[in-house]
């Protein structure tokens, strides 16, 4: 089971339409679907999603989430909080033999190709 938090600045480029888009380029020959504000990309019995939420709660949990991180500076950590948005990665498929590690790492290296998004281990917590 993979997760990841893209916290996104105010100033983003991020949309789900460019997510999708470079979503395709690294999973050729895997299926996305795309639902309202979520793409899910499969292959067989394997899932990983990606979903943009937003809302007071999501800015809440990100000042936790922020306090937490090393080097994020007070003014960085202002702006992710103000946007009252973020990407969320995740799979609730166990993968035992890592098997799509590397395609979770596919998924991060996406979420990273945007400006004013800061990718994130939610567990750690860490920056990716």
């Amino acid at each position: 089971m993979y997760r990841a938090v893209g916290l996104l600045r105010p100033d983003t480029d991020f949309t789900l339409d460019e997510a999708e888009a470079r979503l395709r380029s690294q999973f050729p020959n895997f299926t996305l679907t795309r639902e309202a504000d979520q793409i899910v990309v499969s292959d067989g019995s394997w899932w990983i999603a990606l979903a943009l939420r937003s809302g007071a709660d999501v800015s809440t949990e990100t000042q936790g989430l922020v306090e937490r991180l090393a080097g994020v500076e007070p003014q960085e950590a202002d702006a992710l909080i103000a946007s009252g948005r973020r990407v969320e990665v995740w799979t609730d498929i166990p993968d035992p033999f890592m098997e799509h590690f590397n395609d979770y790492l596919k998924m991060v290296e996406v979420l990273k190709s945007f400006a004013g998004l800061l990718a994130v281990d939610p567990k750690e917590p860490g920056v990716l």
